[in-house]
């Protein structure tokens, strides 16, 4: 039988992939790197600082509560982000009347746009007229309502709701994908033996999809620590940086602040971070549930 044969042409239709990610990734990653250590307003002459920058992150109040906020979003996103999305894989994976339609509702909010969802989601919230408050009317709680996306105690909370239900469907899909991959054979082992469905999923589907959910931790980390856009819509970091995440505050001090050599020190302590979170999880839950 005949093998794989690697011919050198093949290369010549890598270069163009090759040459527009050196341009548009390492290159700009490398210059990151370089101007994090140096004080530059972006227009005039940088002057190199060492660790400054790093030295000025240490002692930065804001940047160390946005770092500690990212992370509490972090653990919100893996039980309610993936945990719930594992949890609807494993109820609509059953074959029953009407079953796409309700996989087709947990889907679709993944495919609006960040913006159409802060919009609609900013008028939910709203005091006067929002759907929060209104049910919270209905029931008598008048004295829980609020502006939640101004008061300092619910709008951190409020903003990142939205990522994270907006993004079940998008971990349903590939956790749904993944349970179909479960040999039917062994649910019914597990039925012939007196298994019941929370038995099933703990020593059958979880196992079966252990890999898989390790992908979607991973995912669901890199996409909190970079997701800025529903906070900078929203509240931009307030009430009093109350909600201020380390994308935002990077943002700040690129475009706003103008200090490009620290808002590059910001980017690298992120990348860091999420790096670091990445290795961990590797290293802890790939490897669980081996069946090998």
């Amino acid at each position: 039988m005949g093998g794989l044969k690697f011919r050198r042409t093949v290369m010549l239709f890598l270069i163009p992939a090759v040459v527009l990610y050196l341009l548009f990734f390492v290159y700009p990653f490398l210059k990151t790197i370089f101007f994090s250590f140096t004080n530059w307003d972006g227009f005039v002459t940088y002057q190199f600082i060492g660790f400054g920058n790093y030295v000025k992150i240490m002692k930065d109040a804001v940047f160390q509560q946005s770092l500690a906020r990212v992370f509490i979003w972090v653990i919100a996103a893996l039980i309610f982000k993936v945990g719930l999305a594992l949890v609807t894989a494993y109820v609509l994976r059953r074959k029953m009347p009407g079953i796409a339609f309700f996989r087709t509702i947990v889907f679709i909010p993944y495919i609006m746009s960040s913006a159409a969802m802060c919009l609609m989601f900013s008028i939910m919230y709203d005091k006067e007229i929002g759907f929060f408050n209104i049910v919270l009317r209905s029931i008598g709680l008048d004295s829980i309502t609020r502006y939640w996306l101004a008061d300092p105690k619910t709008a951190f909370g409020s903003v990142i709701a939205i990522p994270i239900y907006q993004a079940i469907g998008y971990f349903f899909v590939i956790l749904f994908a993944a349970m179909q991959d479960v040999p039917e054979e062994l649910y019914e082992a597990g039925r012939m033996d007196g298994t019941n469905s929370i038995q099933e999923f703990f020593y059958i589907t979880l196992p079966g999809v252990w890999k898989t959910l390790a992908v979607c931790i991973t995912l669901s980390i890199n996409g909190t620590f970079q997701n800025y856009d529903y906070i900078f819509i929203l509240t931009y970091g307030g009430p009093n940086h109350v909600s201020e995440v380390p994308a935002t505050y990077m943002y700040k001090a690129l475009f706003t602040r103008s200090e490009y050599g620290y808002g590059g020190a910001v980017a690298m302590v992120i990348f860091l971070c999420v790096l670091a979170l990445t290795l961990l999880v590797r290293k802890t839950v790939s490897t669980r549930f081996s069946t090998e």
